[in-house]
């Protein structure tokens, strides 16, 4: 394990980056600390000096809780004072390769003072008004564009949709009414079961779907890769700080593996669609179906229901209706509602009505 020397800060005088080695600050002379925090910058060398390897292994320093002053540990007494040894080290601290301590503790800035505008120069607010304002503009112009856009979009859709009032007279109406009659017919249909009603022609068996059988094995090969382990390597794991000055670096063991590739043999299943029989029947079966539609029309206002006569096996299937009611604007431009018929009994030709009318051709009555 490799063992570097780190640095540290007088917290007194505040002199950066003293050689670990040195318990004393060489600039104001104030004892290493307890707690004091050791660094150990990316380039450190290894440390080869028997005696400081020595030193480095012997432990971490105790302080003196008498004068505070950090001591080897071979020293029964305070190299300052002379007490007798304490309890009181360093602390041996633990890193990973992550966050060994690189460099001093970021020092806080006084915050700066506020300079009041009246005494910036004119020439420099200028300046700086000058910047924001062009470093803006291109953002300014693209909100311009959007807007425009917008703009665009919600007025076509303001044109189109929005009525404009017609003054129209009613030209004409229109009325048709609709009758579905049903016969009652034999017809042959063909299933998988016969339905209520139904009398049974034929029956013959066909597939009516597929299951999948394993039919076979085939034997194959294929290319499969395996991780094989090949040996073992060291490497660095971390640093731990030992409370004297020196970092020792951590040395960890992983296996090592590589990737090998080999041939093997499997037995694939092969299936088969086997199919699946099952009885259909022919059949004929009575069904309402839609023979003919009777239609009554007309352009007046009396309204009737087709005549028509129910013939053996017939029935009415359904009735619909249509009223219709005709206005001719003032340019000659035609407008067509689609109305109840309680509502469409009210028109009368001649009359004229007030629209509201839309440019995709939608027309209602004004209220």
């Amino acid at each position: 394990m490799a063992i570097k020397e780190g640095l540290w800060d007088c917290p007194t005088c505040q002199t950066k980056g003293i050689l670990g080695r040195y318990r004393e600050c060489d600039n104001c002379g104030a004892p290493r600390p307890e707690g004091v925090r050791f660094y150990l910058p990316q380039n450190a060398p290894n440390v080869t000096n028997t005696e400081q390897l020595a030193i480095a292994k012997a432990g971490a320093d105790w302080i003196c809780e008498y004068c505070g002053a950090s001591n080897r540990v071979k020293e029964e007494n305070c190299v300052e004072c002379s007490a007798p040894k304490s309890e009181i080290t360093q602390a041996v601290k633990e890193y990973s390769t992550a966050n060994i301590p690189r460099s001093p503790k970021a020092q806080t800035l006084p915050r700066q003072k506020r300079m009041p505008s009246s005494s910036i120069p004119t020439a420099v607010v200028r300046s700086s008004m000058s910047t924001k304002k062009g470093k803006g503009r291109g953002y300014k112009w693209w909100l311009g564009i959007i807007a425009i856009a917008a703009s665009v979009v919600v007025g076509l859709a303001i044109f189109l949709f929005r009525p404009i009032t017609v003054e129209a007279t009613v030209s004409g109406l229109s009325w048709e009414r609709k009758v579905t009659i049903e016969k009652l017919t034999t017809v042959t249909e063909s299933d998988w079961s016969i339905p209520a009603g139904g009398r049974l022609l034929s029956q013959r068996e066909e597939i009516r779907r597929y299951k999948q059988v394993l039919d076979h094995y085939e034997t194959k090969t294929r290319q499969v890769s395996e991780q094989v382990k090949t040996g073992t390597e060291s490497y660095n794991c971390g640093t731990r700080d030992l409370g004297n000055g020196y970092f020792e670096t951590k040395t960890c063991t992983r296996d090592v593996y590589e990737t090998r590739t080999k041939t093997e043999t499997y037995d694939d299943p092969i299936y088969r669609d086997e199919p699946i029989y099952e009885t259909k029947y022919t059949y004929e079966i009575d069904r309402w179906l839609r023979d003919r539609v009777e239609v009554a029309s007309g352009v007046t206002k009396q309204t009737y229901w087709p005549d028509f006569v129910l013939n053996a096996k017939e029935r009415e299937g359904g009735r619909s209706q249509d009223y219709k009611v005709y206005f001719t604007g003032e340019k000659g431009e035609s407008y067509t509602l689609e109305l109840d018929p309680d509502f469409w009994s009210t028109f009368d030709p001649g009359e004229s009505q007030i629209l509201k009318v839309n440019r995709l051709g939608g027309v209602k009555l004004a209220e």
